[in-house]
């Protein structure tokens, strides 16, 4: 979201071309909310409020911004941000900054901040499911990659809130009862273990649909 509201949508969407009634649906914040807030918000004597704000309005008017260029203009979707976790292994590169507990914070406040900014644009805001979320607000651990995502092969209930948001079939397959099981009973494992290479194979493999 810092990026795109820093430097604009446009070059990510340039060799895209879209036809009418086309709906493009924009994903962004995890990082942010991980790596980036807390950081800006205390270098720049700022609220975590005042940047949330700042953050959600330069992301919002990036996205009409580029997308205002094509002779289609696509419908926008725009999704909440995929609450925090304390990941098994954090990544050096892109490391969690503060607490979970700070960052629960963040979260809530930029999710706020970018779901007021997109129907004051007439956007469709799509939450991310409640099923995701712990007691805390943070994302279920069985529900995650291991590192900071939903799981590919746990996303269904993720799919069915857009299509129900926008009115349109994604065409999503969910996986047949016995694989959804077995993944599942791996997984929980896998937690057990503590063996984050094991959820992150299960996370990133290819599903149907």
């Amino acid at each position: 979201m810092h990026r795109v509201g820093r430097d604009g949508a446009a070059d990510m969407l340039r060799q895209t071309q879209f036809e009418p009634d086309d709906v493009i649906i924009f994903v962004f914040g995890e990082v942010d909310v991980r790596c980036h807030m807390l950081r800006i918000a205390a270098s720049k004597g700022l609220s975590l409020q005042t940047e949330a704000d700042d953050l959600a309005t330069r992301y919002v008017t990036a996205l009409t911004d580029a997308t205002n260029q094509f002779r289609h203009r696509p419908k926008i979707c725009v999704m909440g941000i995929v609450p925090p976790i304390d990941p098994l292994v954090p990544n050096p590169i892109l490391p969690n900054v503060g607490t979970l507990a700070e960052r629960l914070v963040a979260w809530f406040l930029l999710d706020k901040a970018l779901e007021a900014r997109t129907h004051q644009a007439g956007y469709t805001f799509v939450p991310i499911p409640r099923v995701y979320h712990s007691r805390d607000g943070s994302l279920k651990r069985r529900y995650s990659d291991g590192h900071a995502h939903i799981a590919k092969d746990c996303t269904e209930a993720a799919a069915r809130a857009v299509e129900k948001s926008l009115g349109i079939s994604l065409g999503f397959r969910p996986l047949p009862v016995w694989r959804n099981m077995l993944r599942a009973a791996t997984r929980q494992l896998a937690i057990l273990n503590r063996d984050y290479a094991v959820l992150w194979t299960l996370g990133e493999a290819n599903v149907d649909g």
